[in-house]
């Protein structure tokens, strides 16, 4: 996906990227690596710079990532961030970097499912598709409230996403009658456990797509990809705009 994307004509790149939830920087080098080495956007990086940006909640993981990046000659900035809250995001960008959001391709690995959970502003429908459990600080949520707070989450991305896109790797529950014929195949039953018990909220592949189009936000067909098969998906790349 990246390498497609850096591939583009250079009026049609973002001007960089943004790792939301950047943890130690990982994912970041892995990108750099990739255009660095795999795209034509390295014979652009001295004349059109590339922006690279970490964002995290965690100040620890902040000084990680600068650190990580800084040991492999990689120049990056991090700056704090909630993933709930991406007009913050968005207005330290242009007060410190000069660069908005929405300029960047926005990435982030395994961390929408564990957002603070904030509940629905909107009206709640009862036509939830989702077959999972969830709570939040011991408070039973019905499944309805979990896909609509999973909307408006995608609701507040959508004016930052529309131009470069949301790269984004996700977790997923499955049903758990699937699971119950596919013991021993698939490590749903831990995932729902641990992730139940820290209020995290893990949604089907199909309640995921649902919300994000429930966004007003569509996915690219080439890139999006189910990991380990379409039987039992449990993780899911996906590029949505």
């Amino acid at each position: 996906v990246i390498v497609d994307i850096f591939n583009k004509p250079l009026h049609e790149q973002p001007k960089g990227i943004i790792d939301v939830g950047c943890g130690n920087g990982a994912l970041l080098e892995h990108i750099f690596d990739l255009i660095w080495n795999h795209t034509d956007r390295r014979k652009d990086l001295e004349n059109n710079r590339l922006i690279l940006v970490g964002a995290d909640y965690n100040k620890e993981a902040l000084l990680s990532t600068q650190r990580n990046l800084e040991k492999a000659n990689i120049w990056a900035e991090v700056v704090w961030g909630d993933i709930g809250n991406p007009a913050e995001i968005d207005r330290k960008l242009k007060e410190h970097f000069d660069v908005s959001l929405s300029d960047l391709l926005n990435v982030r690995s395994f961390l929408d499912h564990n957002r603070p959970f904030n509940f629905p502003k909107k009206e709640i429908g009862s036509d939830a598709t989702s077959t999972g459990a969830f709570a939040y600080r011991g408070r039973y949520l019905e499944n309805a409230e979990v896909e609509q707070s999973l909307v408006e989450h995608f609701e507040k991305w959508k004016p930052y996403i529309n131009q470069h896109g949301l790269l984004l790797i996700e977790l997923h529950t499955v049903n758990p009658d699937t699971v119950s014929y596919s013991l021993e195949k698939t490590p749903c039953t831990a995932y729902d456990v641990t992730h139940g018990f820290s209020d995290q909220y893990i949604v089907e592949v199909e309640a995921f797509q649902n919300a994000v189009e429930r966004a007003g936000l569509h996915f690219d067909d080439k890139h999006s990809f189910i990991f380990p098969n379409e039987s039992t998906p449990t993780i899911s790349i996906n590029l949505i705009q």
